[in-house]
Order: C-alpha cells, then sequence, then structure tokens
C-alpha cells in the first residue's frame, strides 16, 4: 500500500512538472487553481524564451494567490526592473526582502532604488547586502556607485578601496574611485587612480576619457590632448 502510494506521488509530480512545461511552451500559464510555485516555474521557462509579457502575467497570478511566496516576488521585482517597471520593481523586491533576505533580492531591489534616482535608499539597501558578505568587493563597488550617485564622495571612496582591497586587479574599482577623489578636488590622486586603471587594463577607455578630462581641468592641455586622443584611437566612437 506504502508503494502504491509513493508511486502514485511521483506520478503525479511528473505529470504536474510535464504539465507546467507544455503550458509555457504554448504562452499560456497553468490554472489559477495550481500552486504559486507552479506558476513561477512556467514563468521562468517563458523568460528563457524571451517571452517577458506572458511570464509577468504568470508570475502576477503567482503572487495574487500567495503574496508571501519569496521567489515569485523577487522573479517579479527581477523582471519588472528588466522591463524598466522600477516602481513595481520596488515594490516586489522589497516585500520580498521583508519576507526573506537574500543577495539577490537586496541588489536588485538597490539597482531598481538607483534608476529611480533614490540613491540614498539605494545606498541602504546596499549597505544590507554587504552585512550578508563583507568579504564580497563587487558589493563594496556597488555601495560606492550609489554613494557616488548620492554625492557622498569621501565615503564612495572608502567603499571603492575596500572593494580594491579584495579584488586589487578589477580596473574599473580604481577608475570609478578616480572620479569620486576628483569630486572633492584630490586631483592628483585621481590621476594616480585612474593610471592604475589603465596600467591593469590597457584599452580602458573610460579610463582614458576621465584621465584626459581631469587633465584638462587641471590645466595640462597637452596631457589631456594625448589621452584623449589614446581613448579615441581605441574607439574612435567614445
Amino acid at each position: 500500500m506504502l508503494a502504491r502510494r509513493v508511486l502514485c506521488f511521483w506520478l503525479s509530480v511528473i505529470f504536474q512538472s510535464w504539465l507546467v512545461v507544455e503550458m509555457a511552451k504554448s504562452g499560456s500559464c497553468p490554472s489559477e487553481k495550481d500552486r504559486a510555485d507552479d506558476l513561477v516555474a512556467a514563468a521562468r521557462l517563458l523568460m528563457r524564451n524571451d517571452r517577458n509579457d506572458e511570464a509577468r502575467a504568470c508570475l502576477e497570478l503567482a503572487v495574487a494567490k500567495a503574496p508571501n511566496y519569496v521567489p515569485g516576488l523577487v522573479e517579479l521585482g527581477t523582471l519588472a526592473s528588466k522591463q524598466q517597471d522600477y516602481s513595481a520593481a520596488v515594490t516586489h523586491l522589497a516585500q520580498g526582502a521583508r519576507l526573506e533576505v537574500t543577495p539577490q533580492a537586496l541588489n536588485n531591489l538597490a539597482i531598481a532604488y538607483q534608476e529611480l534616482g533614490e540613491h540614498v535608499s539605494a545606498v541602504s539597501v546596499y549597505r544590507r547586502a554587504l552585512k550578508l558578505d563583507e568579504d564580497d568587493p563587487a558589493a563594496h563597488y556597488n555601495l560606492g556607485t550609489a554613494l557616488e550617485r548620492a554625492g557622498e564622495y569621501r565615503a564612495a571612496v572608502k567603499a571603492y578601496r575596500e572593494a580594491i582591497e579584495l579584488e586589487p586587479e578589477e580596473a574599473k574599482y580604481y577608475n570609478n574611485m578616480g572620479g569620486s577623489l576628483a569630486a572633492y578636488n584630490k586631483t592628483e590622486t585621481a590621476e594616480r587612480s585612474y593610471k592604475w586603471a589603465i596600467k591593469l587594463k590597457p584599452k580602458f577607455v573610460d579610463a582614458y576619457y576621465n584621465l584626459g578630462n581631469l587633465l584638462l581641468a587641471t590645466g595640462n592641455v597637452e596631457g589631456a590632448i594625448e589621452r584623449l586622443e589614446q581613448a579615441l584611437r581605441i574607439d574612435p566612437s567614445h
């Protein structure tokens, strides 16, 4: 009897999975009577085929059915952000983060805040993400970008330095730090930072361009022309 029940259970699971796949292929969601995780599974299949509108309908149905189902909230918020519906993204990702703190939800929530121009909120969320993993250089870098956009340049430099300590060979950290340093008139240190970025990544067009503009602003016209010409040789369309 037990073996029969187990067999029936697995047959039901297999059939449900097949049904989800077939419905996703046809461009429809499972019935609203189905479970939220089935709806999310169908949405993921649709997204893999770039059918994002149908996927969003599935996810909205999943969230309506189970408002506290974190995977549904995170997937819906992430897709809304991809579709540049940042207000909806914030709503769903914030709800997901309140229920279960995950790096993915926090990172995507902070990005949505930044796109809305709410940089202070983005800073707060990135700081929450750092508490989950203080040894993640990308998390420090993301915090730095949010602080820079919020006009907190000294704090941004600190965040970039922490990213550099963890991953010293990443050129973009030095490039961004140069911008924050220049923003509060640490021009010599900014120049060194841009040069480090170029040393690490010799074809880093943005670093040449930023260094050229910095040199121009400080009156070094000859040096500025040299760096800007280098940028144009690497990427004439820049």
